[in-house]
């Protein structure tokens, strides 16, 4: 058996607790843990921590307890870590009753945050009595002891935040009276908008509090009984606050004094530099939690982003094949101040990092819905989409927040809406139709957006035009803050078409069918087509050289796209390449060609066959039994269609496909593709099959054995290339380059993943339009899962995941329980009709689903995925209702419930 990972985590807050749940629940390696604990209590919740002033009682707030810890085998050092040695790989630590030093293989730092404690004169918490901060147990009973002493009634909190009105709270329970200092415009500034501040402020003011904003601290006095008096300025007036007591909730700061020590890369805002794996610039140190900074940008203060990340950290470090990798998380926050409700969401972080919540209806290609009733408050922010669709990308709510999950799952989801649903979602669950009609009909229009034509024009060239390069285009036009002269190097002799409904050109033979735009839009819209192959890419002049049917030329760019997609890869394989009668299966005119031989084979076979049996693959044979050949298939794996199905949704499928007519072969090895010697025409492919050789007479074959990046433009400029090539990218879809950027199926995420798919593309053709057009909304790209949903040859088959990382890590292909750790399989399969779903066992009892494959049973796709993405949380019978799907009927799912260990 395998020597245990020695894994060392520093600090035992919540975030490194939820690390420790998650690790102790099975992991792929056996880890040895142990935790160093500087406060005098274990893991305890902070997020209820205004609590402690009812009950008083730090058990009440424990997350767990001494017993749970020898149970699961994890030692606790109650100490304080002082250095670390990366060298020797060793944590020095010092506490009341011990010291010494500790091994590590890896090491999590899980250190936390402090509060910020701004520059004033005589704000200090360690000269004068009655000044606190607002972080521990220990505070909190300070605090009380104040409270408590004869004469002390005047309070006031330093912070008009979340945390800053929760200890405003617990003062107005202690009977003070209490004053909230606020140096922003307004409450919750990071949180709400003018008017969302404005409505909380009123209300707070209504049962007692005090509120003081755009207020600057001068200075704090004190005298030997403890503070006095607070001096402010607010708008050029100085006044002085007599307070007893002084709470300072001003924000945090990360903890990272144990990574600068031992020169750990950090933030640019301090916290450890962390990648989606969580690990820092030491291959052996991570971080997690509020001394995490996310790609050297955002930390995350809230207890969500926190979980999270625990959760990715524990597949990194015990189950590393599952593949996963943190990709950010919104802040999207629910909670009732002072008896207000609040809320507010969001797709992303971007949402709340580059004020999203703030803008104004036509800003920045946003779409802006408000609702301000009494007390009430709803604002909705939509994106435009070319399609005229809307996505909601967050709002913020106030006494209105009953549909705040269904909204979060919305926003989250990135489902296209469409008519009256964003109207019916900004009124809320309680909108009556006069409502609906009055913004359907509105009195008062949005300002008019920004004159561009003034602007002078920034030079977009795009190299290559097919369905990704299109949608970027259509993003494109629609972007509101930046001008720009758009040109394309379109090397088809097609503008661009559709190639998910490639074979359908087999029945309608019309290229006007599958095409996706006119020269008459092209246009209309200022964009600029040169029919021509791009070939070289000159940097340091910001030239493109290009080559084409009506001659050569440059063009000059500001900013270039590279959109060349990819081609087709064809196996080493004898007479594959080079045998007249063998086609690709990616252009309209290998789809005439395929079509023209197909009319001319007079043979006694009439027999076709397809290299590859993916989803293309599948797709050309459909074809050419279409075209009345006789059709078999060649594949290298096991079953079929092994990038998204399971061994039995494959043989399920194959067996489907067989019925029709179809000749399916598993296993293959193509070994060689014999010609006719005299006119070099086709004439059989040799092959082995479950180990045996055989020949079989051909007059057509198509090869469909996945693609390879076109990143030749990208090798011969020096950009940098993912690990299987493709034009590394970073979020914003950008290269190494600055000024050059790719997307689609050239462009490797992160320098790792080239997506295959029509969706990643037209996701990442969103976001480019974005960072080109409409910088200041701050999209960025995040990855996007492989979920497919398709009819094949008259069979449905969806295959659904989270992420990417439940392909990656062959999440999808697990049978049974716990084949992984920590994961459990439901599934059915009868009739011709497969259901197979993936959960994750959290915790604390509930199921994650993590994803799952459906065949013949695809109703409820689209519902599945949104479960999925959202990373809702199931319980009791829920994860069995899903996997029986929406049919289910309560015997069957009685029947199943004694088997089922949930």
């Amino acid at each position: 058996m395998a020597m245990p990972k020695r894994v060392v985590i520093i600090g035992h807050g919540p975030v490194g607790h939820i690390l420790l749940e998650h690790l102790v629940e099975g992991t792929e390696v056996p880890l040895e843990l142990t935790v160093i604990c500087e406060e005098p209590h274990l893991a305890y919740n902070r997020v209820a921590m205004t609590s402690y002033f009812q009950h008083r009682s730090a058990s009440e707030l424990a997350m767990c307890s001494a017993e749970w810890l020898e149970e699961k085998n994890v030692q606790v050092i109650f100490a304080r870590a002082t250095q670390i040695q990366r060298s020797s790989r060793r944590v020095t630590y010092e506490g009341p009753l011990v010291r010494g030093e500790i091994e590590y293989d890896e090491l999590v730092l899980a250190t936390g945050s402090s509060p910020f404690v701004p520059n004033v004169s005589g704000l200090t918490t360690d000269r004068a009595p009655g000044i606190f901060l607002y972080r521990t147990i220990e505070d909190m009973e300070a605090i009380l002891a104040r409270a408590q002493q004869k004469g002390v009634r005047k309070a006031a909190v330093i912070g008009g935040g979340l945390l800053g009105l929760e200890a405003a709270k617990a003062l107005l329970d202690l009977q003070m009276k209490v004053t909230v200092l606020e140096a922003a415009p307004t409450l919750m500034s990071a949180q709400l908008d003018m008017t969302g501040a404005e409505l909380l402020r009123k209300r707070l003011m209504k049962i007692g509090l005090d509120i003081e904003t755009q207020v600057n601290l001068q200075e704090v006095l004190s005298n030997a009984s403890g503070v006095r008096f607070i001096r402010l300025e607010k708008e050029g007036q100085e006044s002085f606050l007599e307070v007893d007591l002084l709470i300072i909730s001003c924000g945090i700061r990360p903890r990272d004094e144990l990574a600068r020590q031992c020169q750990l890369e950090l933030g640019t805002r301090g916290g450890v530099k962390v990648d989606g794996c969580l690990r820092s610039s030491d291959p052996h140190i991570y971080a997690v939690g509020e001394v995490a900074s996310y790609e050297g940008g955002m930390v995350y203060g809230l207890w969500k982003p926190g979980s999270e990340q625990a959760e990715v950290l524990a597949g990194t470090l015990g189950s590393p094949s599952a593949g996963l990798r943190y990709h950010g998380s919104d802040l999207s926050t629910k909670l009732k101040l002072l008896g207000v409700n609040v809320a507010s969401f969001g797709a992303n972080a971007e949402f709340w990092q580059h004020r999203i919540f703030d803008c104004q209806d036509g800003q920045a290609n946003w779409c802006v819905r408000s609702v301000l009733e009494g007390n009430k408050y709803r604002k909705l922010v939509f994106r435009r989409l070319p399609s005229g669709g809307r996505k909601l990308v967050g709002g913020i709510l106030v006494e209105s927040v009953e549909d705040y999950q269904s909204l979060c799952d919305v926003a989250r989801c990135g489902r296209e809406l469409w008519g009256l649903e964003t109207v019916v979602m900004t009124h809320g669950p309680r909108a009556n139709p006069g409502q609906i009609e009055d913004m359907v009909y509105p009195r008062d229009f949005p300002a008019p957006v920004l004159d561009m034509a003034a602007m002078p024009a920034v030079r977009v060239v795009l190299v290559g035009y097919g369905p990704v390069g299109h949608v970027l285009l259509q993003n494109l036009v629609e972007q509101r803050e930046r001008r720009m002269a758009i040109t394309v190097l379109c090397e088809e002799p097609h503008l661009a078409y559709n190639r998910v409904a490639m074979t359908s050109y087999f029945q309608h033979r019309s290229v006007c069918e599958l095409a996706m735009c006119s020269p008459d839009w092209l246009q209309e819209k200022n964009i600029q087509v040169i029919f021509a192959r791009a070939t070289s890419i000159k940097r340091s002049h910001k030239q493109v050289t290009y080559e084409g049917p009506s001659g050569s030329g440059e063009v000059g760019y500001d900013e270039l796209v590279l959109a060349t997609g990819s081609a087709p890869f064809v196996p080493p394989v004898p007479g594959l390449a080079s045998t007249a009668g063998v086609f690709l299966y990616r252009t309209i005119e290998d789809m005439d060609a395929i079509i023209a031989r197909a009319g001319s084979a007079r043979g006694t076979t009439r027999r076709a066959a397809v290299v590859g049996g993916g989803l293309l693959g599948l797709e050309a044979a459909k074809a050419l039994l279409d075209l009345g050949l006789e059709t078999h298939v060649f594949e290298s794996a096991p079953h079929l269609m092994p990038s998204q199905l399971d061994s039995v949704a494959g043989e399920l499928l194959k067996k489907q496909i067989e019925s029709l007519g179809c000749v399916v072969h598993v296993n293959v090895q193509l070994q060689e593709v014999l010609s006719e010697d005299s006119s070099g025409e086709i004439c059989a492919a040799r092959y082995l099959e479950n180990e045996s050789e055989w020949t079989l007479d051909l007059e057509l074959l198509v090869v469909s054995c996945g693609i390879r990046p076109r990143d030749e433009l990208a090798r011969g400029c020096d950009l940098d290339l993912g690990e299987r090539g493709g034009v590394k990218v970073d979020d914003f879809l950008r290269s190494s380059d600055p000024h050059i950027y790719a997307v689609g199926e050239v462009a490797s995420h992160e320098g790792g993943m080239v997506y295959g798919l029509w969706k990643p593309g037209s996701e990442q053709a969103e976001v480019l339009a974005s960072t080109l057009g409409s910088p200041s909304a701050g999209l960025r790209y995040h990855g996007s899962d492989l979920s497919t949903k398709l009819k094949l040859m008259g069979v449905n088959v969806a295959s659904f995941g989270e992420s990417a990382a439940f392909w990656h890590g062959k999440t999808y292909q697990v049978l049974h329980d716990d084949e992984k750790p920590c994961i459990c399989v439901r599934s059915v399969l009868e009739e011709g009709c497969y259901r197979k779903l993936i959960f994750k066992r959290m915790p604390g009892g509930s199921r994650k689903l993590l994803g799952g494959i459906l065949v013949n049973s695809t109703d409820d796709y689209h519902a599945l995925c949104d479960v999925s993405r959202c990373g809702k949380e199931l319980w009791g019978l829920e994860p069995m209702v899903l996997v029986e799907g929406p049919r289910v009927v309560p015997g069957r799912l009685e029947q199943s419930f004694p088997q089922a260990r949930l």
